[in-house]
């Protein structure tokens, strides 16, 4: 669960409908699979992100950028 100080907080369901892209989000940590999928699918600002899981905006820049050289590694296996 995210740490979220007086947020209020909307589940909300995504669906990926490619199997590759959703087996390769599935293996990433939850954190950097929320901040990918906030970022691409939710169209949230680094800013925006960064407010939601308490982190800097450099911070959610860096484990995104992480996360999608995870993802890449993480297709090239399974390709």
């Amino acid at each position: 669960a995210l740490k979220m100080k007086n947020k209020f907080v909307i589940v909300c369901l995504i669906i990926v409908y490619d199997d590759e892209l959703a087996e390769a989000l599935k293996r990433l940590s939850e954190k950097k699979r929320n901040n990918v999928l906030m970022y691409y699918f939710l169209e949230m600002s680094d800013t925006e992100i960064a407010d939601v899981m308490n982190y800097t905006r450099g911070a959610v820049f860096k484990h995104r950028h992480r996360a999608l050289e995870a993802m890449k590694e993480i297709l090239k296996e399974m390709n």
